[in-house]
């Protein structure tokens, strides 16, 4: 098969953006651009006359200067989506630069073996074609220090010569490149320093891999460029960006398959125990860690599997969580392995947990992402033969042990998978040994041992696959070659692509450093049919005739896979203003001193101290409790748990757009299989005696009462979480139906004079016309927006933010109200102006059932809170929760109205 060379707008303009650079210039030849028997490259344009043709070239291509930074130094930018040919866009450069200008000597450099032998893959592929359109053909090879005299053939001959070579070929003094002492230097100069001579245009193929070190940029240097042109889709460091292909309009033009992303994550997983290792700080003192495990919230009734604190050696994660079933993983060991550079974390009861490796019952996952993947891989078969396209299907791996080694994991499961899932798509028939062998291909690192490394050095080793895999890649196209399925480390990630990838699959033990834009655009390339040619859809194709979909299967969820694509999308195409919103707190600077005065006011100060008077009465409370309805409605409540099973899901989800705020997706489907859990003992009615305080007794007479003890059986951990809460709701409204106020006969003192504090300028307000205070301490935007709207308030008399001296005393914890206020109204019958007075506790809800804004024990010092005010009397008026003032004005013109 040869891939068929088709002339599209988009690479010709990024092609001719470069070419115009150099509009103007004397075209090279013999006589100008020759000296010592060197063929060098040569222009006379001066840097006013380069950065004119920049600045034209960028009003063509619409791209505004500001976005292109313009720079003085010989590089030009040329930002193009993955998938979208940057590779053939470069190569065609080379011979347009040479037709119009007559450039003749080019240095490709690149980060990897992969990008490298994709850049060979592309001049052979399309030599002939090129040959025939612009009638010549130029000396393209790969740098190696065995065969110097292509690097002399390279800097005398007047014909077209690309060089095509890594950074490690040059980037240190013992390089042979740099050598200053050899027998066969060109005309007793280092090669490097013939090589300058030649001025040559530098391609840098994916610069943001390590071309822009200090020791990069020494390097490149001595090869003397006349210009250095960089090719990405990520570029890290931007010059001059002559021409941007972005995601948003190659997926919006049809240029790149649409994508599809189908996850498997593990639901109702509280059981599994699983804990990862997030974060980890070193240097001063000993290394401390951040654990994500699952946290208990009693407050909220949740269990959450989120991040811990800064942990320490020796920390119990049973208390840090609030999770007894981590009561006995306490860490013994924060260490650094020698060996891999990778964190660990060890528990004093064996248990060891690696820097990103992914928490979880991996084979269940894998197994499921296997089976997704050769289902999807099987139905676009099906689908493309028939259209002469042949699909393939990439497997991206962390260890090669999996596949490859003596218990090879993710080998076994495929084989398993396949032979089950075969039969349902060619009539019943059952794969032979052969057949299975035959459709996998591998592209792994292999030592001069023989054995398989996590790492992309030594790859020829495997000359057969190698050669399919990196450099074959027409005739991995073909219907007539048996590979469908390519396993590979994710070192293959950066440089290689196939246009038939349908399906990439992740099935690492740790979360995928591949940037997300990387990993996807293995497989983003418009498909080939056995012609070569490439075959569109049209822009309004339906989902069931769409051809060019990728479908991706990562090792995360949904929100996650997407979110930090959008990140990456964000970080290059973000705007200018949009981190305007962001704050940053330095937590080494004081805030300011800011003085507090208070209002002068006579009128306020008489009607605040009547108020005090009123509120500042102490009490103390009583509690009467029935024993028998907290045993009999907690019985009830828990016999009503049910719990869900431990399940995977897989779900798939299209994107439909990719648009320049993010991206719009479509719900595809999902499934859930059912998984068995393992958990560590517990023992029911302790854990419950911990959570609630209730005496064993009790327990007992509950638990004799249940009719649900299967539900328990299915995860303890839940089910002691979700039975303590409502032993707690039921205990706790117990509590309340027996509390009882008394008052003490003690008062809090007026203690309320001019006072200084230190607060930044978001810590408080400034309450100039009704506040006791000209400035309001606030500790959240509901209380601030409370205070400006209640200083405006021409029935307000005065109010103030209550003194943290201030406390109602309850069953679980004092509590503290926000606000005292003071209104008055005039009686419309004899004309009177009354004073009536409030308490009042803002909250982010007016609702006292909203769970999602309330904790449990908010809610419960609320209800304690309004049985201290009843006891006070009617002259005290407590209102709570309180979001904003206009709802609080309405409750108070309903209080108010019933006393005039």
């Amino acid at each position: 098969m040869e891939l068929q060379l088709e002339s599209l707008k988009y690479q010709d303009l990024a092609v001719q953006s470069v070419v115009k650079l150099f509009e103007g210039t004397e075209k090279n030849t013999f006589d100008n651009a020759c000296f010592e028997g060197i063929r060098s490259n040569f222009s006379k344009l001066t840097r006013d006359e380069i950065e004119t043709n920049i600045k034209n070239i960028l009003t063509e291509n619409g791209i505004n200067e500001v976005v292109a930074k313009l720079s003085n130094d010989k590089d030009i930018c040329v930002e193009m989506e993955t998938g979208t040919g940057k590779t053939l866009v470069y190569v065609k450069t080379i011979y347009e630069l040479f037709k119009h200008h007559g450039f003749t000597k080019f240095i490709i450099l690149v980060p990897s073996v992969a990008i490298r032998q994709n850049i060979i893959g592309t001049f052979k592929s399309f030599d002939k074609q090129l040959e025939s359109i612009y009638g010549f053909k130029p000396n393209a090879f790969e740098y190696d220090s065995k065969k110097l005299q292509k690097v002399t053939q390279f800097i005398e001959d007047q014909h077209p010569q690309v060089m095509i070579m890594t950074l490690a070929s040059f980037n240190s003094e013992d390089k042979i490149l740099n050598q200053a002492q050899r027998e066969d230097l060109f005309n007793n100069i280092p090669f490097i320093e013939a090589i300058g001579k030649c001025n040559p245009i530098i391609i840098m193929d994916e610069p943001q891999e390590g071309m822009d070190t200090e020791n990069s940029i020494k390097q490149i240097a001595k090869l003397n460029p006349l210009f250095k042109i960089r090719y990405s889709a990520t570029h890290k460091v931007v010059k001059n960006l002559l021409y941007r292909l972005t995601p948003y309009d190659s997926y919006k033009d049809g240029l790149v398959k649409k994508i599809e992303v189908l996850t498997v994550t593990e639901k109702n997983d509280e059981a599994t125990l699983k804990i990862e290792l997030s974060d980890i700080q070193f240097g001063k003192g000993d290394p401390k860690v951040k654990l994500k495990a699952w946290h208990l919230n009693n407050s909220t009734n949740k269990i959450e599997f989120k991040v811990t604190g800064w942990l320490n050696q020796n920390d119990n994660l049973g208390i840090k969580t609030n999770n007894p079933s981590y009561l006995n993983y306490t860490i013994s060991n924060i260490n650094k392995s020698l060996k891999t550079g990778k964190w660990t974390v060890k528990f004093s009861n064996g248990t060891e947990i690696l820097e990103k490796q992914i928490a979880g019952s991996l084979e269940n996952i894998w197994a499921l992402q296997i089976e997704w993947l050769i289902h999807r891989h099987f139905t676009k078969s099906q689908k493309l033969e028939s259209k002469g396209i042949k699909c393939l299907s990439l497997v991206f791996i962390d260890r090669v042990s999996n596949y490859m080694g003596e218990t090879p994991i993710i080998k076994n499961l495929f084989v398993d998978k396949y032979k089950a899932i075969y039969p349902d798509y060619n009539e019943g028939r059952l794969p032979t040994n052969e057949h299975i062998q035959s459709i996998q291909g591998y592209y792994f690192a292999q030592k001069a041992s023989g054995e398989f490394a996590d790492n992309e050095g030594g790859v020829k080793e495997q000359s057969k696959i190698y050669e399919l895999i990196l450099k074959g890649k027409e005739e991995l196209l073909t219907l007539s070659n048996p590979v469908q399925f390519v396993f590979s480390h994710s070192a293959l990630g950066v440089g290689w692509d196939n246009p038939n990838v349908f399906n990439i699959a992740t099935l690492n033990n740790s979360y995928s450093e591949i940037k997300k834009r990387q990993e996807i655009g293995r497989g983003l390339r418009i498909c080939v049919n056995q012609e070569g040619k490439r075959v569109y859809d049209a822009l309004d194709v339906s989902d069931e005739e769409r051809i060019n979909q990728l479908t991706v299967i990562p090792n995360e969820t949904y929100e996650t896979f997407v979110t930090q694509y959008q990140e990456e999308i964000k970080s290059v195409y973000g705007t200018e203003n949009a981190g305007a919103g962001m704050t940053h707190t330095h937590k080494g600077v004081p805030a300011d001193e800011v003085k507090f005065k208070r209002n002068p006011s006579v009128e306020m100060d008489k009607a605040f101290r009547k108020y005090w008077m009123a509120l500042a009465r102490k009490t103390e409370y009583t509690i009467s409790f029935n024993e028998d309805d907290l045993i009999t409605q907690a019985s009830e409540l828990i016999s009503k748990i049910t719990i869900p099973d431990f399940v995977i899901e897989a779900s798939s989800f299209l994107i439909n757009a990719i648009t320049e705020d993010g991206k719009e997706d479509s719900f595809q489907g999902s499934e859930n299989i059912k998984q068995k859990s393992f958990f560590t003992p517990l023992d029911l009615i302790e854990e419950l005696s911990e959570n609630t305080g209730v005496s064993y007794t009790t327990l007992f007479k509950i638990m004799q009462r249940l009719t649900n003890l299967n539900e328990m059986v299915k995860n303890p951990p839940r089910f002691v979480h979700e039975a303590s809460a409502i032993i707690r709701n039921v205990e706790l409204d117990e509590m309340i139906r027996g509390l009882d106020y008394q008052i003490t006969g003690e008062s809090y003192p007026f203690n309320f004079e001019d006072f200084v504090k230190n607060v930044s300028s978001k810590g408080y307000v400034e309450t100039p016309n009704k506040g006791v205070f000209d400035k309001m301490l606030v500790d959240s935007d509901v209380e601030r927006n409370f205070s400006l709207d209640a200083d405006t308030d021409a029935e307000v008399v005065c109010f103030l933010k209550l003194p943290n001296f201030y406390k109602i005393s309850t069953p679980i914890g004092n509590y503290e109200p926000d606000f005292g206020l003071i209104m008055k109204r005039k009686n419309l019958r004899d004309g009177n102006e009354n004073e009536f007075y409030f308490v009042i506790e803002t909250k982010g809800t007016n609702d006292i059932n909203d769970k999602k804004a309330l904790t449990e024990s908010e809610v419960y010092k609320i209800r304690c809170a309004m049985k201290h005010f009843e006891k006070l009397g009617l002259e005290v008026q407590y209102k709570a929760p309180v979001k904003e003032y206009k709802y609080f004005k309405t409750e108070a013109d309903k209080t108010i109205n019933t006393f005039i």
